[in-house]
């Protein structure tokens, strides 16, 4: 198929195209800070704790829902569930438990084991919201709604006017906390809001774009971004860079061959990274 068919299709599949490219480069300059930190791992149980809040909220809340406004009230509903979910998620793995003998992966791998089979079991008896809970855990933006573009639309706008004003700061603290707190930053409340805005993206994710399209513009763009640039600075352009030629480039394979979108970017994205890597492996031998 060629370009300008492609192109052509925007007009009937406009919202989920501009979900894609948008979800994908706000996830990605997100993917920055859980890389630095190697939180790669917490961001798919905050993930998965996601889809978990969507099951409670599609077994105890579809009445508040309908009294809310219908549609609209159902997404409020929803997205916040799906938010508060992330966010006790991530905020609860940074704290020290005393006396615990689970280090911070162990208690990641719990939270992911217990939201996934809990999700299911949750709705075992409801065939609606498990029909809806398996598009979330596939990952699907063919039904992206006005509201989710918008959404993600500010929140990129969001991310780039805080690295504008920020970035040196956010650099120094991803880069050297220690140093941070010495020049008198209040690492603390830094972190305390990096993990309440990235939670809250990435419940965002997983309510529009579903799990694995969520889970894989957070992570293997900057993967494949760090086979290039060394600094945490670089990663904060490069990493949306490689998320939205990949969005594009994945859009069009799967309108060319009628393939599922977000599957497909997630696939492109990881054979990129194995061709990536190869090329950094060959680079460096030749440097030695």
């Amino acid at each position: 198929m060629s370009l300008p068919e492609f192109f052509a299709s925007w007009g009937l599949f406009a919202r989920p195209y501009m979900l894609t490219v948008l979800a994908a480069m706000a996830l990605a300059t997100l993917g920055v800070v859980t890389a630095a930190r190697r939180q790669i791992f917490m961001a798919a149980a905050v993930a998965q704790a996601s889809t978990f809040g969507y099951a409670v909220f599609a077994l105890f809340a579809g009445a508040a829902a309908t009294q809310l406004g219908g549609g609209i009230g159902r997404d409020i509903v929803v997205i916040g569930s799906a938010i508060a979910a992330a966010l006790l998620t991530m905020l609860g793995d940074g704290r020290q438990t005393q006396g615990s003998r689970l280090d911070g992966d162990e208690r990641t791998a719990w939270v992911f084991i217990a939201a996934g089979a809990g999700a299911i079991l949750v709705l075992a008896q409801a065939p609606a919201g498990m029909e809806q809970f398996r598009r979330m855990q596939a990952s699907s933006v063919i039904g992206a709604t006005t509201l989710d573009v918008v959404i993600f639309a500010a929140l990129l706008v969001l991310i780039a006017a805080v690295l504008f004003w920020f970035g040196r700061s956010i650099v120094l603290l991803l880069a050297d906390p220690v140093m941070a707190a010495a020049i008198g930053m209040r690492v603390r409340v830094w972190d305390l809001g990096l993990a309440v805005f990235s939670g809250a993206c990435v419940g965002l994710g997983v309510r529009s774009a579903g799990m694995l399209f969520t889970f894989g513009c957070l992570a293997l763009p900057v993967m494949i971004a760090k086979q290039a640039c060394g600094e945490v600075r670089s990663l904060f352009w490069a990493g949306p860079l490689v998320a939205a030629v990949a969005a594009l480039v994945g859009l069009w394979l799967s309108y060319a061959w009628d393939l599922p979108p977000g599957q497909v970017v997630v696939a492109l994205l990881c054979v990129t990274l194995v061709g990536a890597a190869a090329v950094r492996y060959a680079w460096d031998a030749m440097a030695r």
